[in-house]
C-alpha cells in the first residue's frame, strides 16, 4: 500500500511529535545505518503477556480466605502460602520449584492497579504505560533507542505491541516463518529446492519502482522517516543470513506444548516463541521480542485452568533462562512478565472468577542486584494499597502503583526514558518510583 500524506495537515503538538521522531531514525548518510552489519550486542528487553487476566493470588500475591467473606482461594483451604526467601508464593503447581529456582533473580510488583475490568485497556496500560491510544510499547522504545538500524530490531511472536510510528516491527508466528524470512531463496516445503532468480528479479523491480515513486510525493516527516527506514532495512537485507545460519533443523525446534482441562484442550507455543525470540538476538539483529500465553481469561473452572498454565509457565521460563544459557544471553536480558489485570478475589457460579482490576508484574535477571525482593501489596482481600514513592514502604498517604510507574521505572533502568521524552512520548506525570534499588522494599 503507498502511503499517503495525511490530507488534513498536522497540528502543532503532531508535527512536533513527528519532526522529533524523524531526527531520532538515522537518515539515509547517517554513520548508524552504515554500521547496520555489525551485530547488536547491548541490553536485551523481552515481554511475556499471560493474556486474558492472570490470577496473581494463586502465583506472586497468595491470599488466603478471610471469616465471613466469599472464599478468595480453595488452596487456602488447606495450606499456607509458601515462601522462597523474601517471596510468598502461592502453594499451587509447580510455583515452589519456580520461586526456589529463580526467585533470587527476580522482583515481584505487587498491588499494580490497571484501573479497569476491560481487557483492552489493561492490556494497553500494563504494556504501553499508559490507558489510551498513543503510546508505543516498551519494547518497541527499547528497540528504537538501542537497534533503529537493526532488521529484525524488534521481534514480535503475540501481545500487545504498539509502535507509534517510532519502528517498524517483524510478527512471526513460529520459527517456519522465520525461516521463510531469512532464508527466501529456499522453497518452504523442501529446504533442497530454491525458487528461481527471476522471480526475486522481478520482485526487486516493483518494488524499487515503488520507492522512487514515493521518494516523490509530498510526504510527513514521519512518513519520510518510515520510508527510510524501509530502504535501509532493505539495503541490508543481506545481514539475515546470520540468523539463517543458527537456525535449527526442524527436529530441533521446540514442540508445543498440548493439555487438556476436563473437555477443553489448551495448545501453547511460548517455548517455540522463546527460542525463535532468543535465536534473532543471537544473531545480533535485534534487541527486543514481545511474548504471549493465552487461556487466562477463566470465567469457569478456574482453578484447573490456571494449575495448567502456571505449570507451564514455569517450565516454559526455565526453558527461556537455559536457552539463554546455551547461547551465551542470559546475562544481558531483562524480561518482563505481566497480564491484562487480575481476576476477582471470589469465584462465581461457574467455579471461575471474573475481572479485577488489581495485579502483579515479575521482573527478571540474570544474577540481579535488586532480585529477591517484593515491592507493593495488596490487602487481604486483594486491593490494592498505598506505598510512600520514595521509601516504597506501605503508607496510607502513598500512592497506587500503576503500569505506568513500572514503565518509567524501566525505562529509567535500562536509559531509555530520555530518548522517550524527546520523541514527546515520555510516561508523563508519575512518580518515579526506585523500584531497582535493592535497598527498599515494602514493610510495615
Amino acid at each position: 500500500m503507498a502511503y499517503r500524506p495525511h490530507s488534513g495537515g498536522l497540528s502543532r503538538r503532531r508535527f512536533l511529535r513527528a519532526a522529533a521522531t524523524a531526527s531520532a531514525i538515522p537518515s539515509l548518510q547517517g554513520a548508524r545505518v552504515w554500521g547496520a552489519n555489525q551485530p547488536y550486542d547491548g541490553k536485551l528487553l523481552v515481554t511475556l503477556q499471560l493474556d486474558g487476566g492472570a490470577d496473581v493470588t494463586q502465583l506472586c500475591d497468595p491470599k488466603v480466605n478471610v471469616k465471613g467473606e466469599p472464599k478468595i482461594n480453595n488452596w487456602a483451604d488447606s495450606a499456607d502460602p509458601g515462601e522462597a526467601g523474601n517471596i510468598l508464593y502461592a502453594p499451587v503447581a509447580d510455583n515452589k520449584w519456580l520461586f526456589d529456582t529463580y526467585g533470587a533473580d527476580m522482583l515481584v510488583v505487587n498491588g499494580v492497579d490497571a484501573m479497569t475490568n476491560s481487557h483492552e485497556t489493561g492490556r494497553l496500560f500494563n504494556w504501553t504505560g499508559s490507558n489510551a491510544e498513543g503510546k508505543p510499547s516498551l519494547t518497541a522504545l527499547h528497540a528504537a533507542s538501542n537497534s533503529p538500524e537493526q532488521p529484525l530490531a524488534y521481534s514480535v511472536f503475540g501481545g500487545t505491541s504498539r509502535t507509534s510510528g517510532i519502528i517498524g516491527y517483524n510478527r512471526f508466528s513460529d520459527l517456519s516463518a522465520m525461516k521463510a524470512l531469512s532464508q527466501p531463496r529456499r522453497s518452504s516445503w523442501d529446504d533442497q529446492l530454491k525458487r528461481p532468480e527471476e522471480e526475486f528479479a522481478t520482485v526487486d523491480n516493483i518494488v524499487s519502482n515503488e520507492l522512487a515513486r514515493l521518494e516523490t510525493q509530498n510526504l510527513s516527516p514521519r512518513q519520510r522517516a518510515s520510508l527510510e527506514r524501509f530502504t535501509v532495512a532493505r539495503t541490508k537485507r543481506d545481514s539475515l543470513i546470520s540468523l539463517a545460519e543458527i537456525l535449527p533443523a526442524q527436529d530441533d525446534i521446540v514442540e508445543q506444548d498440548q493439555f487438556m482441562v476436563g473437555t477443553q484442550s489448551f495448545w501453547d507455543n511460548l517455548k517455540q516463541q522463546m527460542q525463535s525470540a532468543l535465536l534473532v538476538f543471537k544473531s545480533g539483529l535485534g534487541s527486543a521480542a514481545d511474548l504471549q500465553v493465552s487461556g487466562f481469561d477463566s470465567h469457569d473452572n478456574h482453578d484447573a485452568i490456571h494449575e495448567q498454565l502456571y505449570i507451564n509457565l514455569a517450565s516454559s521460563i526455565n526453558y527461556f533462562w537455559d536457552y539463554a544459557d546455551q547461547l551465551g544471553l542470559a546475562d544481558r536480558i531483562l524480561l518482563v512478565i505481566g497480564s491484562d489485570f487480575g481476576r476477582t478475589n471470589m469465584y462465581n457460579d461457574g467455579e471461575g472468577k471474573d475481572h479485577w482490576p488489581v495485579g502483579s508484574y515479575i521482573i527478571m535477571e540474570r544474577d540481579a542486584p535488586w532480585g529477591n525482593r517484593v515491592v507493593g501489596a495488596s490487602d487481604e482481600l486483594h486491593f490494592a494499597k498505598t506505598i510512600n514513592p520514595k521509601t516504597l514502604k506501605e503508607d496510607s498517604k502513598g500512592v497506587l502503583i500503576t503500569p505506568a510507574h513500572l514503565h518509567l521505572a524501566i525505562q529509567k533502568y535500562l536509559g531509555f526514558d530520555r530518548f522517550a521524552q524527546n520523541l514527546g512520548l515520555g510516561i508523563g506525570e508519575v512518580e518515579a518510583l526506585p523500584l531497582f534499588d535493592a535497598s527498599k522494599r515494602t514493610g510495615a
